[in-house]
């Protein structure tokens, strides 16, 4: 027997000398009984009325029977009295025993009912999980060419990188390539200029020999 309590809702009472009484709340105890054993119990109480309803009418039968082919009293008892009651047991044992096979078509019925419907949702469960499979299935699919597709950038992202990198060291090679050859031009002309410096340097030195020595002989001349 399970048992189940029932919350009773706080009302305010107005009494009749004019006071308000709360009533705070409260609980109610009911018992409920178990099902199975409910229907074990009416099952017990319809065999036990079925057996004495049937035991009564098998004793009327059995005594109209026996007083049936008794004396004329006998017989006019049996048709007067016991055969009413025959019928009347007869016509219970009758309905009882239709009830209970109504009852028992009901259940069957009944559980005929319920077992298409387990049927149904386990048709419908199934393809639940069918189409759980098949998510699941594109689920890792997504997955994989997500992985594919970020390796993909990875490498392509690491080949741009190295490209750069490759792209800053030819530029820095031209660069230096550059500066070697500005370097070169620079030094070509400050030699050839130096060269220049020289040359004039000489043949006025040159010059100014061949006046001096000029200069002398005169001198040398006019003295003799």
């Amino acid at each position: 027997m399970s048992q189940t309590t029932i919350p009773i809702t706080t009302r305010m009472a107005t009494g009749a000398s004019g006071a308000t009484t709360a009533t705070g709340p409260s609980s109610c105890q009911v018992n409920i009984p178990d099902y199975t054993v409910l229907r074990q119990q009416n099952i017990a109480k319809i065999n036990d009325y079925y057996k004495t309803l049937l035991d009564s009418y098998t004793k009327s039968y059995t005594d109209y029977t026996t007083q049936r082919t008794g004396n004329l009293v006998d017989k006019q008892n049996a048709e007067a009295i016991l055969k009413p009651k025959v019928v009347n047991y007869n016509t219970q044992v009758i309905n009882v025993s239709q009830a209970m096979i109504n009852s028992v078509n009901q259940d069957t019925d009944l559980i005929a009912e319920q077992n298409n419907e387990l049927e149904s949702k386990t048709e419908k469960i199934d393809t639940i999980m069918s189409n759980i499979k098949i998510l699941k299935d594109r689920d890792t699919e997504l997955d994989v060419l997500t992985g594919s597709r970020n390796d993909s950038l990875s490498s392509t992202k690491t080949g741009v990188e190295d490209m750069q990198f490759n792209t800053y060291v030819y530029i820095g090679i031209c660069v230096l390539l550059v500066l070697i050859i500005i370097g070169l031009i620079i030094y070509l002309v400050y030699s050839s200029y130096s060269s220049s410096s020289k040359n004039n340097t000489t043949s006025s030195n040159a010059s100014k020999n061949t006046t001096t020595n000029n200069t002398t002989k005169n001198n040398t001349k006019t003295n003799i």
